[in-house]
């Protein structure tokens, strides 16, 4: 019996050594707290590096100080969900933190500093890409009410003398009116700024598609694509970022159109419907549609099947909808069409509209 439990003692001893070593190899940083005890159970070499001139990574207190948030002078363990962020020096750290048992939490953390290096400059390309898509819809939005008033007061001017006092003021008006459709269309150019801090906050979902639709309309007519809206009447209202969710809805149309090359009657149809809880927008087009295949790598960074992708846009939009508590949904049929659905949670007072 002696021999036995020996051996089983030594089996377990060396379990905790591969453990040991397995945790010391890691490069995600971990730290284990007994919060009842305010004790440091455990700490590992990443962990060391990542916060060693931040604080001492013996002193229970000072790490809940420095990574989570105090109630009442002691540290709170609950609710916490997703990732946190922290900014250490020139290093951003990410971490979160699980509850093990009671009082009990493990504290995973991470040098995020390149990736986010590296996603800000894909946002700053997928930006631009966008930009220069739905420019070329302003461009002829622009042009239609800067002709009517170059003419308009062209007219007013060679007849100001002969015109009555009436005449001149509907020549003013129509010209005020060509004016204001310029300042709709700059005032929606400020979505193209960038969202490191997204703005959450309560839209009208209706009113939203209807200008995203008009702006992107003319640029579809001359590559022959036919844009349709299906939307409820009414307002429909949903927590968004208007900026992230017009990114969003650009790079779900460019993917369609790209997808519409040599297809016969190419269309795009957008959607809206509800749910108690949310609202679904959906993009729909009849276009080649991705295979089984493909569908299995669509949010992989550089991973694409066009000639000239890059194959970031489904990463940007789905990261951007994650930080709007949203969610994406891509259904797709070979030769058939792909649609692809996003949900916005809709605020409380009119979840059960």
């Amino acid at each position: 019996m002696v021999k036995a439990a020996g051996k089983s003692l030594l089996k377990q001893d060396s379990l905790e050594r591969v453990l040991f070593n397995v945790m010391e190899c890691l490069d995600i940083g971990i730290v284990l707290l007994d919060l009842s005890e305010n004790r440091v159970v455990y700490r590992n070499s990443c962990a060391v590096a990542l916060l060693k001139d931040e604080v001492d990574l013996r002193e229970c207190k000072a790490i809940c100080r420095l990574l989570l948030p105090m109630e009442a002078g002691r540290p709170r363990i609950d609710g916490l969900d997703g990732q946190q962020v922290s900014r250490f020096g020139n290093r951003l750290v990410g971490y979160s933190v699980s509850v093990m048992a009671d009082r009990t939490c493990c504290i995973q953390l991470r040098d995020i500093t390149e990736k986010t290096r590296l996603m800000s400059i894909a946002e700053a390309v997928n930006t631009m890409d966008n930009i220069g898509y739905i420019f070329s819809g302003i461009r002829h939005e622009i042009g239609n009410p800067i002709n009517s008033i170059k003419m308009t007061m062209s007219v007013l001017r060679r007849n100001l003398k002969n015109f009555s006092l009436d005449a001149v003021q509907e020549y003013i008006d129509r010209t005020m009116g060509e004016i204001g459709r310029l300042e709709y269309l700059l005032k929606s150019l400020k979505n193209f700024s960038m969202f490191e801090n997204l703005e959450i906050k309560a839209i009208d979902l209706r009113a939203f598609i209807e200008t995203f639709t008009q702006l992107a309309q003319p640029g579809l007519e001359k590559e022959g694509i036919r844009l349709q809206a299906d939307l409820p009447a009414g307002s429909v209202m949903a927590l968004a970022d208007a900026r992230a969710l017009q990114q969003v809805m650009l790079n779900l149309l460019t993917n369609a159109t790209d997808s519409l090359a040599g297809r016969d009657d190419p269309r795009v149809e957008i959607d809206l419907k509800l749910r108690p809880d949310f609202a679904w927008i959906r993009v729909l087009d009849n276009g080649c549609g991705i295979s089984k295949k493909d569908q299995q790598h669509l949010f992989k960074p550089f991973y694409t099947t066009k000639s000239s992708g890059t194959g970031l846009g489904l990463v940007i939009t789905r990261k951007l909808l994650v930080q709007m508590n949203c969610r994406i949904e891509i259904d797709s049929d070979e030769d058939v069409g792909t649609t692809a659905g996003i949900s916005l949670p809709r605020p409380k007072a009119h979840g059960n509209a």
